[in-house]
Formats: structure tokens, sequence, C-alpha cells
């Protein structure tokens, strides 16, 4: 299935948007290893699945929207 996905905040090395191809039954919080994300400096993401804030076990559906980003810190 082809799903829209932005990865955000310095996870790859451009902000652009991708259409890639997903096995069915994907879950939000597989993706990173699909993307080849650096996952140990950011072990925790957050994910915007079609503009809502989901957990990393919500499924990705065809002509669904993934935005990926690292947590915000400071003050």
């Amino acid at each position: 299935m082809r799903v829209r996905v932005q990865a955000l905040g310095g996870l790859a090395s451009s902000d652009l948007v991708q259409e890639l191809e997903f096995p069915a039954g994907t879950m939000v919080g597989e993706t990173a290893s699909f993307l080849r994300l650096p996952l140990k400096e950011t072990p925790f993401l957050l994910y915007l699945l079609n503009g809502k804030r989901v957990e990393e076990t919500a499924l990705l559906q065809a002509g669904d929207s993934l935005i990926l980003f690292p947590p915000v810190l400071g003050g």
C-alpha cells in the first residue's frame, strides 16, 4: 500500500514528503525501520497520522499521510 511519509526534526536528510510502499498491516511504529532512521539518537518518536497524533501501534492504510518527528525539548 502507498503512504505519504515525512520525517521532520533532523530525522532525514530532507523534510520532503515521500510516497512509499508498505506491506499491509504495517504499524506506524514500524515505519522508522523501513526508513532507516537514526533511532539511536532519537529512540522516541511522535507520529501524526492524517493530521492526528497516534500511538506507534496504529495501523497504516493505503492513501494515509504520516509525519514522524522527535519530541521537542527546551524552554
